[in-house]
């Protein structure tokens, strides 16, 4: 019996494999922006289209009520509301003729190797992207930004009162002024390559070891820093991440740009640890397969998942949006106080364009 692509890849094996490189890839969920929350991994029986996700609103409100022998207290209330997350289901495929993998020899890998080399950095771009979507949506459009938004108050921008300029301690700080007396807990930038080498050429950045960058962000509780699309300490060793005023860096050329040449604007995001929560509905899937009369190998996978930015919800009832649709600022409401969320946008631009 010939030997088939089935026998070559052990489509539960192949899956295993994905998912771990999937996670060591993750700049986000390395860095600590991203929570995996039990209330998200709907790998049990729960089902559905949402996560409803309760909470007790931040703070106690009422008023001290002076005691004395006549008088009796009336007690408050504490205030419950919920968060929703909406599940996204994705999936794609792969396919390569046999024929094509016999022609390039045996000292460079088949195509189907090839492909399974490059899925795991592929399904971490789309799912990044999912998220930038989500956080475009929240915020609303670099160009069409306006009050409704669910996180207006958080942006930087012309909108808000301030031009666009090219990332600064000023810009820093305001961002971190936006949540008041949580300002510290902002740890961790995404930003355009653009912008990042703008830092570079300015020399204004920082490189500390893995190590350090844990240490820096051990009061916020997390437990593994990546900044730079690099890899965790335990898995690759000690690597170097780059800093920028004690913020961890992620770099990404798919956030949100707008504009061309030197009129280019670029978002900039900055992260609380956990401020943005990831749970599973089903994990990922894969199946290979083979097409017997035209010689070729197949590899599809889905997978259910969600990417929720902590303090807002999905506010419409339209179930596994598009990212057209994930991206429309209506769709999205706020439900936390504004210094309790963990995410804040400026936009800037870049003396490299």
């Amino acid at each position: 019996m010939a030997t088939t692509l089935a026998d070559i890849i052990v489509p539960e094996v192949f899956a295993a494999s994905i998912i771990e490189e999937t996670t060591l890839r993750d700049s986000f969920l390395q860095s600590g922006v991203l929570a995996p929350l039990p209330e998200l991994n709907l790998s049990s029986p729960n089902g559905g289209n949402f996560v409803n996700i309760p909470f007790y609103k931040a703070n106690l409100s009422g008023n001290y009520t002076r005691l004395n022998d006549s008088s009796s207290l009336t007690p408050n209330k504490i205030e419950q509301s919920s968060q929703i997350g909406v599940v996204l289901t994705s999936g794609d495929a792969f396919s390569a003729r046999q024929l094509a993998g016999q022609k390039i020899g045996s000292n460079s890998p088949d195509p189907i190797a090839a492909i399974r080399q490059k899925l795991s950095a592929y399904i971490n771009n789309e799912k990044q992207k999912d998220l930038y979507s989500c956080l475009q949506g929240a915020f609303g459009s670099l160009t069409a930004n306006t009050s409704s938004s669910a996180l207006f108050d958080l942006t930087i921008d012309s909108e808000s009162g301030d031009t666009p300029t090219d990332l600064g301690a000023g810009t820093v700080s305001k961002a971190q002024s936006l949540l008041g007396d949580q300002g510290d807990k902002l740890t961790t930038i995404a930003m355009h390559s653009k912008v990042f080498y703008a830092l570079k050429e300015r020399k204004a950045l920082d490189y500390v070891t893995n190590t350090e960058a844990r240490l820096s962000t051990a009061a916020t509780g997390a437990s593994t820093i990546n900044a730079f699309g690099g890899s965790s300490a335990g898995a690759y060793g000690d690597v170097s991440v780059p800093q920028y005023m004690g913020m961890n860096i992620v770099v990404s050329d798919d956030i949100p740009s707008s504009g061309s040449g030197s009129s280019t604007e670029y978002a900039v995001y900055f992260f609380a640890q956990g401020s943005v929560a990831t749970g599973e509905q089903s994990a990922l899937v894969t199946k290979v397969d083979e097409d017997v009369l035209a010689f070729e190998d197949v590899v599809s996978f889905k997978h259910a998942y969600i990417y929720h930015p902590i303090g807002i919800k999905w506010a419409v009832t339209t179930t596994n949006p598009t990212r057209t649709q994930l991206e429309v600022a209506s769709n999205w409401s706020k439900v936390y106080e504004t210094k309790n969320i963990g995410i804040v946008r400026a936009t800037v631009t870049s003396p490299l364009d």
